[in-house]
């Protein structure tokens, strides 16, 4: 199958998984285990690289497809506006983050009431705002300023858009520094802009929830609870929610409702994801204006894998779409990963192999498989030596690693990484795989894959010998 592999082993198969086109359907959730933080913002690169803005621990992270996470940017627990190397720059509180097709990172800095950029050599810099100073002033970057600015997006011609927090304004920051002011919110001070994203036409979409500002009363008044567009002709209007009531109904635009919408996301479609935090749901608004909840179910937090209402998130925040139509969803301290109906069913359908051999420190055993289609495919793949022995196999090898290769030859994501055992355990109990032993060094993985060929390479690298099992499941 990949005939540019040059592994001596035993080739044990092709299993096809079978990926189609996202639509306006429930979302099948999983979870990628975060620690060291509570991510706020989300985005991802054409890579499949996720980043992430993590306001209380005051970096920014990366996480790599096979879910290896690094700081990239800021000195965790320290806050400062210092620009330079990443690894010596200062963030205060970041919590919005984009990137632009060059691979240019922009972070919204709320506290420092600044835009950073972080340049794929990993300098950073101000691009817009006065460190401290809070104000609304449009002009160069070095001179605009800015009120608590919480989430970004940004267009394939390379413009930033702000959700100005308390301005509650839409600001544009063209590529050349230039901030300007496309649009007022009509509310209130008191309410602060949280979410904001941009269509392939232009329409920019930004997000109103709790009331935050100080109350006379011992009640707050009404969160805003709406999603407002701005057209590409520059008409502000409501297009989903109804101003001030809170509640779950999905429909048409202005008869759904929300509580406290936060993060917002576009899709190649022209779809908008919202990640409802109050209700603990995820919403999807088609470019006519009717909400559908695609995931949880409002009233009933919790942390649940599963597919549509089975799922359960505690409180979705930042959320980000990537060209297959995978949804990312940062909920408490961690992301969750929704893959669209379509893109895991399908009439009749091959969805896992597994075969057993002896593998020897010159002779692995390799599984080949396809992911096809136009969507990528979460799978778990596992790599089995230690926990054989639970079921009578003799000689099972001691220390197998899990290695899987694209059709060019490059690895894409190994065991010997020391990531995904939490992760390979609810993905077994989701698919029906048996459980591994506790503490047992099997190898699983758990990986989004393009379509594209692929092989699974489970070899010794401690030089021992055993029988091995291979197994690589599709995650619905």
């Amino acid at each position: 199958m990949n005939g540019k592999r040059t592994l001596k082993g035993a080739f044990i198969g092709v299993v096809l998984l079978l990926a189609g086109h996202a639509g306006a359907q429930d979302l099948v959730i999983s979870t990628v285990s975060l620690t060291g933080g509570t991510p706020d913002g989300v985005a991802g690169d054409s890579t499949d690289n996720l980043y992430f803005a993590v306001g209380a621990a005051a970096v920014i992270w990366k996480m790599s497809p096979t879910g290896v996470i690094q700081t990239i940017a800021g000195q965790s627990g320290v806050t400062g506006s210092t620009n330079g190397a990443a690894g010596a720059a200062l963030f205060s509180y970041p919590t919005g983050i984009a990137l632009d097709a060059n691979g240019n990172i922009y972070v919204a800095d709320p506290g420092n009431n600044t835009i950073r950029k972080i340049t794929p050599a990993g300098i950073v810099s101000t691009l817009a705002g006065i460190p401290g100073v809070f104000g609304f002033h449009d002009g160069p970057g070095s001179t605009a300023t800015f009120n608590l600015p919480g989430a970004l997006a940004v267009d394939a011609g390379g413009n930033v858009y702000v959700a100005d927090g308390q301005n509650l304004t839409i600001r544009k920051i063209d590529p050349s520094g230039v901030v300007s002011t496309l649009a007022g919110i009509p509310l209130d001070g008191g309410y602060s802009l949280q979410g904001i994203a941009v269509d392939g036409s232009g329409d920019i979409f930004v997000s109103c929830g709790e009331y935050i500002g100080a109350s006379a009363t011992f009640q707050a008044p009404p969160g805003a609870n709406a999603i407002f567009k701005r057209s590409a002709a520059g008409i502000v209007t409501v297009f989903a929610g109804q101003l001030f009531v809170s509640g779950s109904t999905d429909g048409p635009g202005t008869q759904a409702s929300f509580n406290n919408p936060a993060g917002l996301a576009t899709d190649t479609a022209g779809d908008l994801f919202v990640a409802d935090e109050n209700n603990g749901t995820i919403r999807e608004i088609s470019p006519a204006g009717v909400v559908t909840t695609i995931a949880g179910m409002a009233g009933d937090p919790g942390m649940v894998d599963g597919s549509g209402g089975y799922a359960r998130f505690t409180s979705p925040l930042g959320i980000a779409v990537d060209g297959y139509g995978n949804v990312f969803i940062t909920d408490s301290q961690e992301v969750r990963r929704g893959i669209p109906g379509s893109n895991t069913r399908s009439p009749t359908r091959f969805s896992n192999l597994s075969a057993r051999g002896m593998v020897t420190s010159s002779s692995p055993l390799i599984g080949g498989f396809v992911v096809v289609g136009t969507a990528s495919q979460t799978v778990l793949a596992r790599g089995i030596g230690p926990t054989l022995a639970e079921f009578g196999v003799p000689n099972p090898l001691e220390n197998p690693q899990l290695d899987i290769y694209d059709q060019s030859g490059a690895l894409v994501a190994s065991s010997a990484a020391g990531i995904n055992a939490t992760n390979g355990a609810s993905a077994a109990a989701l698919v029906g795989a048996f459980p591994l032993a506790v503490g047992s060094s099997d190898a699983p993985l758990v990986i989004t894959l393009k379509p594209g060929a692929y092989t699974a390479v489970v070899s010794s690298p401690s030089g021992g010998t055993g029988t091995a099992l291979v197994e690589v499941y599709e995650i619905p």
